[in-house]
């Protein structure tokens, strides 16, 4: 994944990011989180856009400059369709998974301390 441009909004992000979509290019919008602590000097970006396959960046970026540029990379409708509700499925996957560790972490604790005493 790389960052293609940052946005002073979420929604301009939002609809390049589906432009580039049409043309058959896998993004992500990602909000940007300013790393200064007084909120009176955040950053100006708001949003970030981010091509999902590293072959489709010079597309994206080419897309971005020339409505008109050709893609050399495209893919399909089902081919991102596929791509989004496979990354979700791998996301709830590694949560459920993770979530019972720490239950199991948790329960291991507990029992000790049960056993063993404070």
């Amino acid at each position: 994944m790389r960052m293609v441009m940052k946005y002073e909004s979420r929604s301009e992000a939002d609809e390049r990011a589906a432009f580039l979509q049409a043309h058959g290019i896998a993004t992500h919008v990602s909000d940007m989180v300013s790393m200064r602590p007084n909120l009176a000097h955040q950053g100006r970006f708001r949003a970030g856009l981010w091509v999902i396959l590293e072959a489709q960046y010079d597309d994206a970026v080419g897309l971005l400059k020339d409505p008109d540029h050709e893609i050399e990379n495209p893919l399909s409708v089902d081919q991102l369709k596929h791509m989004e509700t496979e990354g979700a499925a791998r996301a709830r996957r590694t949560l459920i998974k993770w979530s019972v560790l720490i239950v199991i972490g948790l329960g291991l604790v507990a029992g000790a301390i049960v056993v063993f005493g404070p």
